[in-house]
């Protein structure tokens, strides 16, 4: 009897563990169904508070958006987005050092994330911390990147990088970005002309110049470019290709009054310098004598113009010196040599800067001559 009962009670044991076992599951379901359900409505709760803090962002109210990003990272503490987008609003509140600690936090777990190294180069760079802002540009340009037009994207941040540097007289590390810059793409007649204007701020004019015919060569009728060219050229004393470039610029827009008048120095200086190859030692002479004739008798006008002691004597002195050297440059048979020549063109500077500084801007004429002279000082033909 006893062995007929065993059996029946392990079947009722078995059942009932049968039984608690599908009722652990169904719990287990259920709970997981709920757990589901709650993180759903956490994240919708999470969604609703940062499209509103977008929306008080783009009005410009950052305190309301920092408490409404505060409210999204509660209900979704991992979402980097909510977090980027907090760092942002109180960066915009100019809560910079807790911006900054919460990127801090963030960079920590992806130190590579170019989203976050931005964010920090730009509030180092607002806070003036010149070496912070560089290191996290820097690792920004180099880390990782995601979306689309990653490539237009890294340019643009390295001309902010360059333009950083600018601002805080960096230039030799300007320079580096920019020979950087230059290689990248794209190579179009509209980045060429950015990047020569970034080396004329970082005092680079061969390189801005090199930039600006690259640029020419991709569109020859991009004015910017061609007047780029012509004035870059122009600052190097190089007055042949300022010519050039200055004459193709008003082919294309001829109404420029600033480009008309830097082509008409930049002729003049080609007509009057005495040290342009292929002259003959007559046309040579001829062009020193003049230049240096006009230069004293612009000297004269000014020594009747002025009636301070000092400056009186040193355009007297200027003037004794220029009337002793004139015979010696007049002389018919006995064209001057380098030597006399270059001391010439040096006396000329000498009374062209002194009627500069004592009566005021010179005639196109002068202008013309001062430049011949600061390109040929101290240089023998």
């Amino acid at each position: 009897m006893e062995q007929e009962e065993t059996p029946r009670i392990l079947n009722k044991e078995v059942v009932l563990l049968v039984g608690l076992a599908l009722a652990a599951v169904g719990v287990f379901l259920f709970t997981k169904r709920m757990a589901a359900r709650e993180q759903r409505l956490e994240g919708q709760l999470a969604a609703i508070w940062y499209q509103q803090g977008q929306q008080l962002i783009r009005s410009g109210e950052a305190e309301k958006a920092i408490r409404s990003f505060r409210q999204a990272i509660a209900h979704a503490r991992e979402n980097r987005k909510y977090s980027l987008a907090l760092a942002d609003a109180l960066a915009a509140g100019k809560h910079d050092a807790e911006a900054q600690q919460l990127l801090l936090r963030l960079r920590e777990s992806d130190p590579e994330n170019a989203e976050i190294n931005i964010r920090l180069a730009r509030i180092a760079s607002r806070r003036g911390e010149v070496s912070d802002a560089v290191h996290y540009y820097q690792n920004a340009l180099y880390g990782r990147w995601t979306g689309n037009e990653v490539d237009e994207q890294r340019r643009q941040l390295r001309i902010e990088l360059i333009r950083f540097l600018l601002d805080h007289e960096q230039q030799n590390r300007a320079v580096s970005e920019l020979l950087i810059l230059e290689t990248e793409p794209p190579d179009s007649a509209s980045s060429r002309v950015e990047t020569a204007k970034l080396f004329l701020q970082a005092g680079d004019l061969q390189h801005a110049l090199k930039n600006y015919v690259a640029a020419i060569q991709l569109d020859g009728h991009d004015v910017e470019a061609l007047t780029g060219a012509g004035e870059t050229s122009f600052q190097l004393a190089d007055y042949a290709k300022a010519s050039h470039y200055l004459k193709m610029s008003l082919e294309v827009s001829p109404k420029s009054a600033n480009t008309r008048h830097l082509l008409s120095l930049a002729e003049m200086v080609l007509a009057q310098d005495p040290l342009v190859p292929h002259l003959t030692s007559k046309e040579r002479q001829s062009r020193l004598v003049l230049g240096f004739e006009r230069s004293l008798e612009r000297l004269q006008n000014c020594l009747s113009q002025t009636s301070n002691d000092q400056t009186t004597a040193e355009l007297q002195s200027l003037k004794a010196e220029a009337l002793a050297m004139g015979p010696t440059l007049n002389k018919r048979n006995n064209p001057p040599d380098s030597d006399l020549v270059r001391s010439g063109l040096g006396l000329m500077l000498k009374m062209e800067r002194a009627t500069a500084a004592s009566c005021g801007e010179p005639p196109v004429s002068d202008q013309a001559l001062l430049l011949i002279g600061i390109k040929h000082n101290g240089a023998r033909p």
